[in-house]
């Protein structure tokens, strides 16, 4: 019995330990990244090219700021009540992940001043984060090309970017193509100019 007590003791320390240094992660990464995004403004100001994204710790911003900056688009970032830094938010990323509805600012948005529109997030549990699902859902893209962009931590599973790249076709869309960037698991990240520079290579492929 105490056998079996000691193992789950140490089974929930592990546990805490590893959601500890999840959250302490993402705390950490968002702090620096909000720096650096701080530190990239965006020209924007009557481009034909529109850069639409979500971000939690604030890897997709830079991703996303990277490739407004190298195709001199205007940038949206999309907000959400949800899924904010911190413990609660990360259980409700967890909850959300492989969800297609999120409540957002901005939602329905006038794209007709733009012919190509980027729209990325990070990827939770294979699938793109729910936010740009929504402004996807949202949004009329009749004669847009667009183009899905993400970071993750790991992989994605093809079948959620079909997904939403059948949103995209629904609302008028031409789906383009999907960048995206694996920048490996929590602790073992690559730098953030690696990061930027892979960005820079993926628009030129």
């Amino acid at each position: 019995m105490k056998t079996v007590l000691l193992g789950a003791a140490l089974a929930v320390a592990a546990l805490l330990g590893f959601v500890a240094f999840v959250v302490g992660t993402d705390s950490r990464q968002h702090a620096q990244n909000r720096k650096l995004a701080d530190a990239m403004p965006v020209p924007g100001a009557g481009s034909r090219t529109l850069v639409v994204f979500f971000s939690r710790s604030g890897n997709t911003e830079l991703m996303a700021r990277q490739i407004a900056r190298r195709t001199q688009a205007d940038l949206i970032a999309l907000q959400s009540e949800r899924n904010r830094i911190g413990f609660t938010g990360w259980l409700q990323a967890l909850r959300d992940a492989r969800n297609t509805y999120a409540v957002i600012r901005p939602g329905k948005t006038d794209l007709s001043g733009y012919d190509t529109v980027y729209i990325g997030s990070p990827v939770w549990l294979y699938s793109p984060a729910p936010q740009i699902y929504e402004f996807a859902r949202q949004n009329d893209f009749g004669g847009k090309k667009v183009i899905l962009f993400n970071s993750m931590n790991s992989k994605f599973e093809q079948r959620y970017i079909d997904d939403f790249k059948r949103i995209i076709e629904q609302n008028g869309g031409s789906f383009a193509k999907h960048l995206y960037i694996v920048r490996s698991r929590m602790g073992q990240q690559m730098d953030i100019a690696e990061f930027l520079q892979r960005t820079e290579q993926l628009l030129q492929e």
